[in-house]
């Protein structure tokens, strides 16, 4: 399985970075507590540290969405990439099993499990080998 669409890598990352900026990095960081609420986190009272924090990792993922688009024209830096994504998404599916386990978050955070895992067969498969 791994590495069997890997002749399709550079869509499968442009895909991916076009994904990550729409769905996580770009509304993380321009509206954190819209997007808080949007996946039924109650938000504080004093919000300006999840707000901050909200777009703390939205830098984060839209820097690593501009390197998947990068890394989707430079093959030397391919399995570099893939192996930070692969290890990305472990830990996003530990991090949310964790807080499911501990009822730490809402629903939707532990129904979002399914797409970390969909998102790492997906990686698997399109790895460089």
């Amino acid at each position: 399985m791994i590495g069997i669409w890997n002749q399709y890598l550079h869509i499968y990352l442009y895909v991916l970075s076009i994904g990550m900026l729409i769905g996580f990095g770009l509304p993380l960081l321009f509206v954190p507590l819209y997007w808080a609420r949007l996946f039924r986190w109650e938000i504080p009272q004093q919000a300006e540290l999840t707000a901050f924090l909200g777009r703390s990792l939205g830098v984060f993922i839209c820097v690593v969405a501009v390197f998947a688009f990068r890394a989707a024209n430079l093959p030397a830096v391919q399995p570099f990439f893939f192996d930070m994504l692969f290890w990305t998404l472990i830990g996003s599916i530990v991090l949310h099993i964790y807080g499911a386990i501990r009822k730490a978050q809402p629903i939707t955070e532990t129904v979002e499990i399914l797409v970390w895992f969909l998102l790492l067969f997906a990686t698997l498969a399109f790895y460089p080998i």
